[in-house]
């Protein structure tokens, strides 16, 4: 990682606060710190949570051209049933509240516009399971342009009951802008936390992911 690289890093982690699901008015925000990557391969993978075993089931979805895509579905073991865990919308997903399964968009793997990890971590000191989105925007430029990208952070906890809800979920946390623009989503939520690229990411051409 480079100089500049690690200080962007340092300063995003830093600022990862958050409010904690149903906390009370004067609970301090919560922050994250010591990543460790979840590392996934096609098929199932079983991990250990503060909540008990859950398992990520990841496939490929190929369609003969560059926009092919992993597509995740997260489960856990409830009363000895395999249970879906589902995954809270953000802010920005108000008519997506709820979803049942994620998917990347790797496209070339060098330029890639969606990336999905997990990890485990301490969200404000007390340890967790995490699930990082990274979506780059090219804008009107093609996918190999420069864009910014957003980080979607969510964090595994049990629902507590409502209708509709699984009984766990990846709860969203927060979102943050990862300063500079890129060319690959895999590089930017490397630079934003931390965590090695993954198994199918493409090597790094850049600290950007730009071809000079």
């Amino acid at each position: 990682m480079s100089l500049r690289s690690g200080f962007i890093s340092a300063a995003i982690i830093a600022s990862l606060a958050c409010s904690v699901p149903h906390a009370t008015a004067h609970a301090a925000p919560g922050q994250l710190s010591r990543l460790s990557l979840l590392p996934l391969h096609d098929g199932l993978n079983t991990f250990e949570s503060p909540l008990g075993p859950f398992s990520v089931f990841q496939a490929w979805r190929d369609n003969g051209n560059a926009w092919g895509y992993h597509m995740y579905v997260l489960t856990t073991v409830i009363d000895k049933r395999t249970s879906v865990i589902g995954i809270e919308g953000s802010t920005e997903t108000p008519d997506h509240s709820f979803e049942d399964h994620l998917r990347d968009s790797p496209h070339t793997g060098e330029d890639a516009l969606t990336t999905v990890q997990f990890a485990h971590g301490e969200l404000d000191g007390k340890p967790a399971t995490l699930l990082f989105e990274a979506i780059r925007n090219p804008k009107d430029g093609p996918v190999t342009s420069r864009g910014p990208t957003i980080i979607y952070i969510y964090s595994l906890v049990a629902s507590d009951g409502v209708p509709g809800w699984t009984p766990l979920y990846f709860h969203f946390v927060k979102k943050i802008a990862v300063p500079g623009t890129f060319c690959s989503s895999d590089i930017a939520l490397k630079v934003a936390t931390g965590l090695p690229l993954s198994a199918d990411a493409g090597p790094p051409s850049s600290p950007d992911g730009c071809f000079p």
